[in-house]
């Protein structure tokens, strides 16, 4: 689902031993702040957050755990006409002050054989749910954190429109991308060629609108990597495997494991 490059390709298929290395940027842009405006601070260094894109985040060093969980198929049942939310799951040491709820969490992944290090790759954009904290065995305050990407928010009604209905599918889909504050992935377009014509919304979610043309077009929506609407036909899932695979056709791993989708 996200292309990498050949330096990527170099190193994951090269003889050396390599490992992936991971990062967590946390808020919108700038530093990192409380509801009160002050710096957030960890170690006392105010946190610089997706301004500095990738290389601003917490590393390894202040990450316990990460996990992101992304469907193709609800329930991992082949089905269509699903609009499937994106998971994250993240416990690290708790940096002084507050993050807020509904926060921005970024997480991005790179390869390294200790001599070379390849791009970091996004691994999509989540929404802070639900914050917790516990202390570790070593006595540090840890924050875990569960998010949903932008997905969840589908759940509102369709957006009031000046349109006179029916109107075609894609300007359905780029009015909903809008209402989310999204992109609409550049491969929805090349699968959704059959101008549909979709009647007024009336009484339905944005969500429901999706999966009725994600119905018609035998797929199930998803946000990509870097948080746009994605449509995946199930006809383009490849059939002996149904984990994410890079541009080399190698299934590419997050904290030791292959992701499914």
């Amino acid at each position: 689902m996200y292309t990498v490059s050949n330096l990527w390709n170099e190193i994951f298929t090269g003889q050396k031993h390599h490992w992936y290395e991971y990062t967590v940027v946390i808020g919108e842009s700038g530093r990192l702040i409380t509801k009160a405006g002050e710096n957030i601070t960890f170690g006392g260094v105010a946190i610089l957050v997706s301004q500095g894109g990738a290389d601003s985040g917490f590393g390894e060093s202040q990450i316990e755990s990460l996990s992101i969980s992304l469907r193709a198929f609800s329930e991992n049942v082949p089905s269509v006409g699903s609009c499937l939310s994106g998971e994250l799951d993240l416990s690290m040491i708790r940096p002084a002050g507050e993050i807020p709820r509904m926060a921005l969490v970024r997480p991005y992944v790179r390869i390294t054989n200790g001599e070379q290090t390849s791009e970091w790759i996004p691994q999509g954009i989540f929404y802070i749910d639900t914050r917790e904290t516990t202390q570790n065995d070593d006595g540090l305050d840890v924050i875990t954190i569960h998010a949903y990407d932008a997905m969840l928010m589908t759940e509102r009604d369709y957006p009031d429109t000046t349109h006179s209905w029916p109107v075609v599918d894609t300007a359905v889909v780029s009015e909903i991308a809008a209402a989310l504050g999204v992109g609409v992935d550049e491969r929805t377009w090349a699968v959704m060629t059959d101008a549909y014509q979709i009647s007024a919304p009336v009484g339905y979610s944005m969500r429901e609108i999706l999966g009725y043309i994600a119905a018609m077009y035998a797929g199930n929506w998803v946000m990509n990597y870097d948080g746009d609407l994605l449509l995946i036909p199930i006809n383009s899932i490849p059939p002996e495997t149904n984990y994410l695979v890079d541009s080399g056709g190698f299934a590419i791993v997050f904290g030791g494991d292959r992701i499914l989708v």
